[in-house]
């Protein structure tokens, strides 16, 4: 038996209005459920159905907290055979209804590297910054070299942080998947089951293409995330999505009703192709092809985040000038490895609002409030040290629709003249 320990975890998953997903891992065959209450001293305590860990997954259990209340506080104890591994419990605060418009944020970042940075103090700034979730983009795991058998030891160390305990244990945590590159097929299936079985985001793909792409919604925005492995073709780079995952995708942008939808990918959307093409430059006619998608289907609201750069950037693709609107590009990196400065001014598709930043670990915040007349989303980078590296970013939803150019608001007046030469001609 367990004798009542827990490895890693708990962690929160996906937090909706009404339910919230809880992952943990135990140690040994044992059987888990969850005790809530909405009260800190437990009064009138619920309990969820039970779950039984075992070897074939690890010992990684993941256990849903139904029937709960939007917009509210709950308190939540794991019981391994029946006890509370710890008897204070932990907070989390459920989503608000689709109908309330609220104000709220969220974290994100990638290239958090527990072979690189096994203190990773930018986690304490994290807790600081009080998200209501958090976004893990590309570069998470030191995995890329490793076969799947010791992919799962790395998720394990990362999990272990100890400035990250706070964060996994009462705020949502999805993630982005990255694929080590020189896996053969099989070892990419399996590569991905791990990532299943130490990720509970709400959903792999759908039966017809599994992967790890879905959509999450959140205080009336939709967040997108997007699978850039499992259905790129390297040899002629004609999708890095797949031909099912994209029609998913224009189905989800079709139907939304939602004012921002956040495009989320490990793969950078800007950045000129590398050796391993794990851009999607790399991929040109899908990406145009989606790009004109977009515009075409007068989809408004689109908001690009991305990782894995090792910098942190505020870029536009100016697609205004083909009839749509500026698509900006917001990407925070690396969390917890020394940064890698790559950006160049060859990369004649895009205009940098500002100068990338690569002086320290950082990450990323966007605050959407959605109560304003004209809904707004400001985005904060910040840094180690606590500091907010870029100047202040905002996004209105009015600047987010056909036949708005809003990029030469957002640069310097003597700019302008420089960035429409250097880029006029390339798209």
């Amino acid at each position: 038996m367990s004798q009542g320990r827990l490895m890693q975890g708990p962690m929160v998953g996906s937090i909706e209005s009404e339910s919230v997903t809880i992952w943990a891992r135990v140690a040994g065959p044992s059987v888990l459920n969850i005790r809530y209450s909405d009260q800190p001293s437990f009064f009138n305590a619920q309990l969820t159905s039970q779950i039984i860990a075992t070897k074939e997954n690890d010992y990684c259990v993941t256990a849903k907290i139904d029937g709960l209340r939007p917009n509210s506080f709950y308190y939540y104890q794991v019981l391994v055979d029946g006890e509370p591994v710890d008897y204070d419990g932990y907070p989390l605060l459920t989503a608000p209804s689709k109908e309330m418009r609220t104000k709220f944020s969220i974290g994100f970042g990638s290239g958090a590297r527990s072979d690189k940075d096994g203190l990773q103090a930018i986690w304490l700034q994290v807790q600081n910054a009080r998200p209501n979730a958090f976004f893990w983009l590309g570069g998470n795991e030191a995995f890329s070299e490793l076969s799947p058998e010791f992919q799962a030891e790395e998720y394990r160390r990362q999990r272990s942080i100890p400035f990250l305990q706070p964060l996994l244990r009462s705020i949502t945590q999805l993630s982005t998947w990255d694929a080590p590159a020189t896996l053969p097929q099989d070892e990419l299936a399996d590569s991905l089951e791990i990532f299943q079985r130490y990720w509970p985001n709400p959903a792999f793909g759908t039966e017809e293409a599994p992967g790890s792409y879905f959509n999450y919604q959140y205080g009336g925005v939709d967040f997108i995330f997007l699978d850039t492995y499992s259905y790129r073709d390297e040899d002629d780079h004609s999708t890095i999505l797949g031909e099912v995952q994209m029609k998913w995708l224009q189905q989800q942008l079709s139907q939304s009703a939602a004012t921002f939808k956040v495009l989320l990918s490990g793969s950078s959307w800007s950045n000129l192709a590398a050796e391993k093409h794990n851009t999607w430059t790399a991929y040109p006619e899908e990406r145009k092809g989606l790009f004109s998608y977009i515009r075409e289907n007068e989809i408004d609201g689109i908001v690009l985040l991305s990782g894995d750069d090792d910098e942190a950037e505020i870029k536009a693709i100016p697609m205004s000038r083909e009839g749509g609107y500026d698509f900006y590009e917001l990407v925070s990196s690396p969390l917890a490895q020394i940064p890698a400065p790559d950006y160049t001014e060859d990369n004649t598709a895009v205009i940098a609002i500002e100068e990338p930043y690569a002086d320290s670990m950082n990450f990323g915040t966007l605050t959407f409030d959605m109560a304003e007349d004209d809904p707004v989303v400001s985005l904060k980078v910040i840094n180690v040290f606590g500091e907010n590296v870029f100047p202040e970013f905002e996004l209105r939803a009015s600047e987010l629709t056909n036949g708005k150019t809003s990029w030469k608001s957002k640069v310097p007046a003597e700019a302008v003249a420089h960035f429409e030469a250097r880029t006029g001609s390339a798209l």
